[in-house]
């Protein structure tokens, strides 16, 4: 099953920080810890995706596509974790998220990645071997891409799905998608497709049964094969 998981590192790994020229360097990912999920990730596990997309990734605001903040400046992994170096943009948002960090409201670091190579260990937890590193985002405390889809009552609000899918089609309706930008619906769209996964997931009580639209399956498996062939055309 591929989703898009979404691992925190505390800003308190932050390294340096240099507001006049927009500067953030720190610690991404860390490596050999249990997080929530019981997930570890290793040592090595992004060094495949850096090779061949470091240059694609982007430095976002809670995990939003159409929030990017920054640019990455360096990007490696070292003994303790994934170490990188932003560069944020002189715009309104990227001035506010500057703040937002030397003021304590942002307090992590989380990356959206793909596990590619994982296996589960004798104490039953999943160690990540090898991933897919679609972005590096500044987020708030207890921040993931599920809150963004949800009301004040931990519902999912089917508005903001739909709001997401027409974005997605109103970028493919344009045509010449180019690789970066491929990049980042490829993104999405696991993103998305997670979010139908957690609609058609059993309850334990259900109020109301959840409708599943077979358009909604079949714009998903259409944007999906879009991307792969304009992926493979541009290989």
């Amino acid at each position: 099953m591929k989703n898009i998981l979404f691992k925190q590192s505390p800003m308190g790994e932050l390294i340096d920080m240099d507001d006049k020229a927009g500067i953030v360097k720190g610690y991404a990912s860390v490596f050999d810890n249990i997080d929530s999920d019981g997930d570890i990730i290793r040592r090595g596990a992004y060094l495949k995706t850096i090779s061949e997309n470091g240059s694609r990734v982007k430095y976002l605001y809670q995990h939003d596509m159409d929030k990017p903040i920054g640019k990455m400046r360096m990007l490696d992994e070292d003994q303790k974790g994934l170490l990188f170096e932003a560069e944020i943009a002189k715009t309104t948002l990227g001035n506010d998220v500057m703040e937002l960090i030397k003021s304590g409201v942002i307090t992590e670091n989380s990356v959206g990645i793909l596990p590619v190579r994982k296996e589960m260990n004798a104490e039953n937890k999943r160690e990540i071997y090898e991933v897919k590193l679609f972005e590096v985002s500044a987020v708030t405390l207890a921040a993931n891409d599920e809150a963004k889809i949800m009301d004040h009552k931990g519902n999912y609000d089917p508005k903001k799905v739909t709001d997401r899918y027409d974005k997605i089609a109103k970028l493919l309706r344009k045509g010449n998608i180019s690789d970066d930008l491929g990049f980042a619906l490829e993104s999405e769209i696991y993103k998305l497709k997670g979010i139908f996964q957690a609609f058609t997931l059993p309850t334990v009580e259900v109020t109301e049964p959840i409708e599943v639209k077979n358009d909604e399956l079949e714009f998903l498996n259409n944007v999906y094969n879009h991307l792969k062939k304009n992926k493979n055309g541009t290989n």
